[in-house]
């Protein structure tokens, strides 16, 4: 069955469901924790990590620059993790 990412969380309790693949963001919101309740959680080397992008001739911008920096030092990765429960996997 396929259905929009904020239905998943509550078709678990449906008994035709036996798996759903359902975001950080979504599990949260039901009280389950990604890093207890889940059978797997793919880790930064997966194809579907967060990508952020900058056009060519912007890419190398100071402001990007800083950007990139701020978004991916250990004070981002440690407020993802509370703010997910542990759930979030720096993809950096």
């Amino acid at each position: 069955m396929e259905l929009e990412g904020a239905q998943l969380p509550r078709v678990l309790d449906d008994p035709k469901v036996d798996v759903a693949i359902i975001s950080t963001t979504y599990i949260q919101q039901t009280g389950l924790s990604p890093v207890h309740d889940s059978v797997f959680i793919e880790d930064k080397n997966s194809p579907y990590v967060n990508i952020l992008v900058a056009r060519e001739d912007n890419k190398n911008a100071e402001n990007v620059k800083e950007f990139l920096q701020s978004y991916q030092s250990p004070e981002v990765a440690k407020a993802a993790e509370t703010i997910f429960n542990g759930g979030a996997v720096p993809g950096w």
